[in-house]
């Protein structure tokens, strides 16, 4: 399975878990913020290979990703991933540093942020040992946006360009890597600023070496131009539907773009209450997700992967106390048994002067096994 394509899964995945999950509102002007897992127990985020690093089989896949994925999984599951960082923000609230630690608080990753007097970066450092990326941007006319990225240590030098309509939304992308290799998007909205499609000027192209064998990559200077992502909205301007296409390594899609996924979405009012989703990459069969809702709105139940709860191979169910996820019960089918198998979790949270949670205590089947802890510290 290539890079992007799997990419697209775990993306999938993610999005998945995440739906429905309480907001996290913190109250007051924030000037720095420490958060990080502490384990109770000898059992610990999990990881494939015993030479896996501390943020599990996958690494660390950048601040935003890595956050996401950390409360999607400690919300969502019996299981804790690792988290472990420190952010300070200016008056404005924006994202001065972001500091990234291993499990014994060393280093792991630095991000610092420089930005102009409308409060758009103009710099991103990136620092990993002794390895420094810079981004830098340029802007003209706030529709004109350049970043220019670069490591003199590798002599590594990226260039993209950005151009966004009077309303804000990117319209154009164009990358050009250090080989001279230019992806180029170009995006289409309808009259709700909602993205309808996109088109993909695909440098890359597939050429058959020999039967049943075939190379991906820069063949020729012209490459290929399709639309890669099409979207469509209800009379509401919701998403209903998401479809992507892409090239394929086979005699009849090799030029012309294949349908390699598609997720359809339904709603009752304003909630989504089911998303069926059908890949070219997994097996034919559509993967199904539901979801049910409270009178408050609030996610109470959730399974997948089949049409029918009775063949569901993962449940969610949750309760609230003050509108948080106090309980949830989580099942999901045990290998090899292949039995249906359900664990008992619950939240204990403790909150600092100003109403904003500092410790979230998460036991699993009676066991403290998890401590996420938060210090805040406020602007006067």
């Amino acid at each position: 399975m290539s890079e992007k394509k799997l990419i697209t899964l775990l993306l999938l995945f993610y999005f998945s878990i995440s739906i429905g999950q309480q907001k996290d509102t913190i109250y007051g002007k924030v000037k720095k913020i420490r958060e990080k897992v502490i384990f109770l127990t000898e059992k610990e985020n999990p990881k494939l290979f015993a030479v896996d690093g501390d943020y599990g089989h996958s690494g660390f896949m950048g601040p935003e990703s890595t956050i996401s994925r950390f409360r999607s999984i400690w919300f969502s599951t019996q299981f804790c991933y690792f988290i472990n960082y420190e952010r300070h923000f200016n008056e404005n609230g924006l994202l001065t540093e972001d500091i990234w630690y291993d499990k014994e608080d060393s280093i792991h990753r630095y991000y610092r942020f420089e930005y102009d007097n409308k409060n758009r970066i103009i710099r991103k450092i990136d620092s990993i040992n002794e390895l420094v990326y810079t981004d830098t941007h340029y802007y003209k006319r706030d529709i004109h946006e350049t970043i220019i990225s670069q490591n003199s240590n590798f002599d590594f030098f990226n260039y993209k360009y950005k151009k966004y309509d009077r309303e804000g939304n990117l319209i154009r992308l164009k990358s050009i890597d250090e080989y001279g290799t230019m992806d180029e998007y170009i995006f289409n909205y309808n009259n709700n600023g909602k993205l309808l499609y996109r088109i993909y000027k695909n440098p890359n192209s597939w050429k058959q070496e020999k039967p049943g064998t075939w190379s991906y990559g820069v063949q020729d200077s012209i490459g290929n131009i399709y639309k890669d992502l099409v979207n469509k909205y209800d009379e509401s301007n919701k998403l209903i539907q998401s479809q992507r296409f892409d090239l394929y390594e086979d005699e009849e899609y090799h030029k012309q773009p294949k349908l390699v996924e598609t997720t359809n979405y339904q709603y009752q009012k304003n909630n989504l209450v089911l998303t069926k989703h059908m890949s070219n990459y997994m097996k034919p069969q559509p993967t199904y997700v539901h979801y049910l809702y409270d009178e408050k709105n609030r996610l109470i139940k959730k399974y997948c992967c089949s049409e029918k709860e009775s063949n569901a191979i993962r449940i969610e169910k949750y309760r609230y106390e003050n509108d948080e996820i106090k309980f949830l019960d989580y099942t999901e089918v045990s290998y090899p048994s292949k039995e249906m198998k359900t664990h008992r979790i619950s939240f204990v949270y403790k909150y600092d002067d100003r109403g904003n949670w500092n410790e979230i205590v998460k036991k699993v089947d009676g066991i403290q096994l998890y401590k996420w802890i938060r210090q805040i510290e406020y602007f006067n």
